[in-house]
């Protein structure tokens, strides 16, 4: 997949960005995210510096991903816990119309 470069400002300073092809409004609106963010730490810290402002950003951001990522490990193991009775239910049903798997 070929890559362009992308200008995205965080904090008022620019940076060119290497990014695959047709993800270039993806990067814009994290960078547009991310510098919400960090408005918001900013406001609500009242801490100035930059470098602080962006670990503290990068650890929100890093918190919320483990939330999500533990919501959907969840997710997943009862998708999985539901098919699993309902494979046996099939089976089940079909041992008691007296149909093998392998008639299947």
């Amino acid at each position: 997949m070929s890559q362009s470069a992308v200008e995205i400002n965080i904090l008022g300073k620019a940076y060119k960005m290497a990014c695959p092809q047709g993800q270039e409004s993806a990067l814009l609106e994290a960078a547009e995210i991310l510098n919400e963010k960090i408005a918001e730490l900013k406001q609500r810290t009242k801490i100035a510096k930059s470098e602080q402002l962006a670990v503290m950003a990068a650890l929100n951001f890093c918190h919320e991903l483990k939330l999500e990522q533990a919501k959907n490990n969840e997710y997943a193991d009862t998708m999985a816990q539901r098919i699993q009775l309902l494979q046996s239910t099939i089976e089940n049903a079909l041992i008691e119309k007296g149909i093998e798997k392998n008639d299947l």
